[in-house]
């Protein structure tokens, strides 16, 4: 609404309360001018009525009739002549009636045209309306005092000017009322603007509300399928590697045996012969390192495969690792340099996995190195040690560098050829790096030679031990980065393979290891775990320890669970046997095994599926050493019948044979007579444990703010579902 568009708001309300009063006056008027009418007519009082009486009440009637007839058309003319006729009938009454208080009578036309005209106007009547009653007071008169003329005036003015004073008011305040109407209306007109712009806005959100349901519908379906699709990846990367690994292990074995031992088949092997076969020999255990790579990569990325932090020697570390390599950096010619800095404080890291990190990176060294030298160096840096190997091989080209790192990537088909490798050695060995919170990482050029450096943090506290998905932290240092839709699991041990176990068991969440009480609620606190386990194998807890202990960690809802967690190292199982063998093993490892349980076996007994592995078992027996009898049985039922017509003095046993539980194989066995003294090898494989999964002990859980009884019915439920 404009400023105009107001005023002509404010000027139409104030003619039509102008018109209202109009109105009002003028039937006044008539009804007076009616009343002095017939006043003048009545015979009693009209019979001596002058021509004034006459010409007031003709005036009243005849300009209210005409003012109410005309006030519509003629609002502002009328107005005006209302007045100056009910001035004129003042007048006329007070010539007519010589009453010395009628002259107040001049007060009506001063009001009606306050209320009706203008401010000047009215002012004009008032001074107007003076002067007649000046003039009518000092006609007829011999003497006049100054106060009976005075007064009157005096009192219409101060009239005037009251009533001016409250029209002013009332004007002022119509202002006041339209501007807030104006406001009002100005505020309405905003209010409906953003309602709509809210309304187009919510609009909006709605739609793209919708749309990201949508998009977050499909990428959870996406996520489901990568996640789906990366979960039967490493699946069939690990059962091809499985189905790979048992036929390698046969080639390598036998391969072995016919090089080392050719007077077996009972003349010397031509020479030619026996290169060949160290040629099948060798390509076969490097085949057989690259299925063992394929399934370090496949663990790692399943989260099973764990970090356990020992506190070792940086320098220890190199020696061990150059000990291994040293045959293959002798065999290439190159010269061979440790740079060790003195006084190197150890650091807690997985000694076994640095230690490959160390193998892999001299190994790629030396093959890709021709003349010159390798050097080992190992420094500290601030709160880091820096190890470096540095060759003087090939090089690499600078835009090859960012494939280094990931897996089964090399460099071009010429130097896949000349040197070999899959690809995988610096793709373990970053991720290994990185489980340690440290970096790797490569300078150089190419016909120079090569620099790859990783650091490891040096921590003055034990770490904790987690899954290898994920990195572990100084529990003091900084929280550990955990994603939001894993939860964390607190275990309290000081067992490797019992956190092997528990990790591989628990892959929808992290695990994290402490390896007493004390650290693990000092963790607790910043890691804010779903559940914390404590292996009483380490820390006596007893039902009244355990809950003393949840209160004493002020967590009410995280729930304590406490029982002997199972040994998963095979000299630690609960199976009734002497003694383990692991595959893949060599002739020595097996000859190690025999002579610890039985010094001069006659007789064998082997139980396995596979019959295969039965002929190599008997071919490494069959030396001048032993030339004991090797008998074969593939399944449990033939293996039982043959313990008890051959008493055999020592029985090697699969534990995984189909259609058998290890432990019902070995209670079996025991239970006949021939079994009870005869020493008992279980076969393992290497990635593989005869955990019995039965735990003997009380199972203790608790809340310091108690069990839900809805909870602890879910318990029980569940709990019967494993017993039906």
């Amino acid at each position: 609404m404009t400023f105009n568009q107001n005023g002509r708001i404010l000027k139409n309300n104030l003619a039509s309360l102008q018109q209202e009063s109009l109105t009002a006056i003028a039937v006044l008027a008539i009804l007076i001018g009616y009343v002095w009418l017939w006043f003048d007519i009545w015979p009693v009082t009209g019979a001596h009525a002058p021509l004034a009486s006459w010409l007031g009440a003709a005036l009243l009637i005849v300009c209210g009739i005409s003012s109410y007839q005309y006030r519509i058309m003629y609002l502002h003319f009328v107005s005006h002549l209302l007045v100056l006729c009910i001035l004129a009938a003042t007048t006329c009454a007070t010539l007519t009636f010589h009453v010395p208080s009628i002259i107040y009578l001049f007060l009506l036309p001063v009001i009606f045209a306050s209320v009706l005209l203008s401010v000047r106007s009215a002012a004009f009547i008032a001074l107007f309306a003076s002067g007649i009653m000046t003039v009518v007071n000092l006609a007829g008169r011999e003497s006049v005092m100054f106060g009976d003329i005075f007064l009157p005036i005096s009192i219409i003015l101060m009239v005037a000017f009251a009533l001016w004073l409250s029209a002013h008011n009332l004007h002022t305040t119509l202002i006041w009322f339209s501007d807030a109407y104006e406001d009002a209306y100005k505020n309405e007109q905003l209010a409906r603007t953003r309602e709509a712009e809210l309304r187009r806005l919510f609009k909006a959100l709605d739609d793209a509300t919708f749309r990201m349901e949508r998009l977050n519908y499909a990428l959870t379906l996406e996520r489901n399928q990568a996640r789906e699709a990366h979960r039967i990846k490493q699946q069939f990367a690990q059962t091809i590697s499985h189905e790979l690994r048992t036929p390698l292990n046969l080639i390598v074995a036998f391969t072995e045996l016919m090089v080392q031992s050719p007077d077996y088949y009972g003349a010397p092997l031509p020479m030619p012969y026996v290169r060949d076969l160290s040629i099948v020999h060798r390509n076969a255990q490097h085949l057989q390192n690259l299925v063992n790579d394929v399934l370090d990569l496949a663990r790692i990325e399943a989260a099973q495969m764990t970090i356990i932090p020992e506190l070792s020697d940086p320098a220890s570390l190199v020696n061990e690792a150059v000990t291994t390599a040293r045959g293959l950096v002798e065999r290439r010619g190159l010269d061979l340099q440790l740079e060790i800095q003195p006084d190197l404080p150890k650091i807690w890291v997985d000694a076994t996995r640095i230690r490959q990190v160390l193998f892999n990176l001299l190994s790629n060294a030396v093959r890709f190195t021709d003349v010159g030298s390798v050097i080992i160096s190992v420094r500290r840096e601030e709160k880091e040690i820096v190890f470096a190997v540095t060759d003087t091989g090939i090089g690499i080209a600078e835009e090859d560098m960012p494939r280094l790192f990931k897996d089964f990537q090399q460099l071009d088909g010429t130097t896949r050829r000349q040197h070999g490798g899959a690809g995988l050695g610096l793709a373990i060995s970053r991720r290994f790096v990185e489980l340690h919170q440290g970096r790797i990482s490569v300078e150089s050029e190419p016909g120079i030679g090569s620099t790859f450096t990783f650091t490891l943090p040096i921590t003055e506290q034990q770490p904790t031990s987690v899954s290898g998905k994920y990195n572990w932290k100084m529990f003091n240092d900084q929280p550990i980065q955990t994603p939001m839709n894993h939860s964390i699991l607190l275990a309290v041990t000081r067992n490797p393979t019992a956190i092997e176990g528990l990790v591989r068991h628990t892959q929808d969440c992290r695990t994290v290891v402490a390896s007493t009480l004390q650290q693990a609620q000092n963790m607790a606190q910043r890691l804010l775990p779903q559940c914390v386990v404590v292996d009483t194998a380490f820390e006596a807890v007893d039902s009244n320890h355990l809950q003393a202990l949840a209160e004493a960690w002020d967590m009410p809802q995280i729930p304590f669970i406490a029982f002997h967690l199972p040994d998963h190292s095979p000299s630690s199982q609960p199976l009734n046997v002497n003694g383990y063998l692991t595959k893949p093993f060599s002739i020595q490892k097996m000859h190690e095994t025999l002579n610890e349980f039985a010094e001069q076996p006659r007789r064998i007994l082997v139980i396995d599926d596979d019959q295969d592995f039965v002929r190599l078992l008997s071919r490494m027996l069959d030396t001048p050493r032993y030339r004991c009898q090797v008998i074969g049985a593939y399944n449990g039922h033939d293996g039982l019948a043959l313990l008890q017509s051959v008493q055999p003095d020592l029985v090697l046993v699969d534990v995984r044979l189909a259609g058998w539980d290890g432990t019902q194989l070995v209670n079996a066995i025991r239970t006949c007579q021939q079994g009870q003294n005869t020493p008992v090898i279980a076969i393992v494989s290497e990635d593989e444990t005869v955990l019995v999964d039965v735990i003997n002990e009380p199972l203790l859980v608790t809340k310091s703010a108690g069990l839900e009884v809805h909870k602890v019915s879910h318990l029980i439920r569940y709990f019967m579902g494993l017993t039906a």
